[in-house]
């Protein structure tokens, strides 16, 4: 006769099981995998982040051309002027946009005798200046602000960009006053402008 032993649950469970070799050396595969893992997809952002940097850069000078040069020496209620060049292009005359308080008012090209930015080595002829006549502004004292950018075109001509030649020009117009003595609040000159390389 046979006979049936039922286990109660008390018994001991017997030795503690060691981990086998095989599973050491997984476990150390596991860990060098983890750590290759790890440098591999740094390397991989800083791969990305290198691709992201080259691109803007080539964007950039693509579209926001980095060698135009210039200032606006006056501004008031009767003109704006000033000079521009393309370093990269000395003898090429530049068109410019003349903005007021954010609204564009005239584009012309930038071809009047300015023998001082030939003198300064600033470009290759005299024919750098600007002048736009200033629109008629509103009959109160107010300040405006003149703005002038040099357009350039990128990708055969299909894109524009405006980048901002010299300073902004601020001046004050008075109700009282001869509307071509309005006065320059602020901003830099020619002078200073020229002497910058």
């Amino acid at each position: 006769m046979r006979s049936v032993v039922h286990s109660t649950g008390e018994e001991s469970a017997g030795p503690a099981l060691r981990p086998s070799f095989g599973a050491a050396v997984a476990d150390r595969l596991t860990e060098e995998g983890g750590r290759l893992l790890s440098r591999a997809l740094v390397a991989k952002s800083v791969a990305e982040v290198l691709f992201v940097a080259a691109l803007f850069a080539a964007f950039s000078y693509a579209h926001f051309h980095p060698r135009f040069r210039g200032a606006v020496d006056v501004a008031d209620a009767r003109m704006v002027e000033g000079w521009a060049v393309d370093e990269a292009e000395p003898g090429r005359q530049v068109e410019v946009q003349l903005f007021i308080d954010g609204q564009f008012v005239a584009q012309r090209r930038a071809e009047l005798h300015r023998p001082d930015v030939l003198a300064a080595g600033r470009a290759s002829s005299a024919g750098h200046g600007f002048r736009f006549e200033t629109p008629p502004l509103a009959a109160r004292e107010a300040e405006y602000e003149a703005r002038v950018y040099a357009l350039h075109a990128a990708g055969g001509g299909e894109r524009r960009t405006l980048n901002q030649i010299g300073k902004a020009l601020r001046f004050r117009v008075s109700q009282n006053d001869d509307p071509g003595r309005a006065a320059v609040t602020n901003g830099a000159g020619c002078g200073e402008e020229l002497g910058r390389r």
